[in-house]
């Protein structure tokens, strides 16, 4: 399988330059989701809010409704998947952002839209999202350009948002189970293909991904990735404000035919920003 491009800016937050390196491989765990610590005892607005786990999504809470996407066709890059762009970060590198996040909850890499011949990589942990990009060091020479965003300690939360095909008569729209036809939609400064990529999510997984941002806190950046083809994706993308990350995550099939026959399974993520 293959990824798609990024369409991200580098996030705010605290940076530190690192030196690149090729070395042997040292790939990413992937934990199951109890990584990511206790439930917090705080409450968490909006929709992953109380305790988010593998049972039935809870219906959104009250506010400004997040936008739907119209699902697009997907473009795919005939280029080397994750690992080896994980593999490319040098030792040094891919250890830090583990450090300084970790434990590790989810994580992608890719070359750089501005540089196709050098990686960059996001990594979502238990204590914050880190991103590495591409740059240059004093001397001229390549580096990477880590950027980190803590969380408050134990506010990581997830909810699962899974679909199943249905059978619906053609032209009739539902919403989900317990969710109502909203009054309002606001909308958010999201690049294109960004956009194209959530409007092939579920409506339920678009809003949690989306809803600190309408309802006021301020969209810093977002960045996506994903693999795969027109028939199935792994989908991974973040949206990061002043106060609230959010992280998608999860795989589709069925995505050739008709909307509602495609199935999803997707963990919606989301955690609080300590204050800087």
């Amino acid at each position: 399988m293959v990824p798609g491009r990024r369409d991200g800016v580098r996030v705010g937050g605290v940076g530190a330059l690192i030196g690149e390196a090729s070395v042997a491989s040292n790939h990413l765990p992937l934990p199951d989701d109890r990584a990511a610590g206790p439930p917090a005892r705080r409450t968490v607005p909006g929709p992953v809010a109380g305790r988010a786990g593998s049972g039935a999504v809870q219906g959104r809470a009250a506010g400004v409704a997040p936008p739907v996407h119209e699902a697009a066709t997907l473009g795919f890059a005939a280029r080397p998947g994750r690992d080896h762009w994980w593999e490319q970060l040098g030792e040094k590198v891919r250890d830090r952002m583990v450090a300084r996040v970790g434990p590790v909850v989810e994580w992608w890499a890719d070359c750089h839209r501005a540089d196709t011949q050098r990686p960059y990589a996001v990594v979502l942990g238990a204590r914050g999202l880190a991103v590495s990009a591409p740059t240059v060091n004093d001397r001229g020479g390549p580096a990477q350009l880590l950027t980190v965003v803590p969380f408050v300690p134990s506010s990581l939360r997830h909810a699962v948002v899974v679909q199943k095909p249905a059978w619906r008569v053609p032209g009739s729209r539902q919403l989900p189970a317990g969710h109502s036809a909203p009054p309002a939609v606001a909308s958010l400064p999201l690049s294109r293909g960004l956009r194209d990529l959530l409007g092939n999510l579920p409506a339920d997984a678009q809003a949690r991904l989306q809803w600190p941002f309408v309802n006021g806190d301020v969209l810093v950046d977002s960045d996506h990735y994903y693999r795969g083809d027109s028939h199935q994706l792994e989908v991974w993308a973040y949206l990061a404000g002043r106060r609230w990350v959010t992280f998608v995550s999860g795989h589709g099939t069925g995505l050739s035919g008709a909307a509602h026959r495609a199935s999803w399974r997707l963990i919606c993520r989301q955690a609080e920003v300590t204050g800087r």
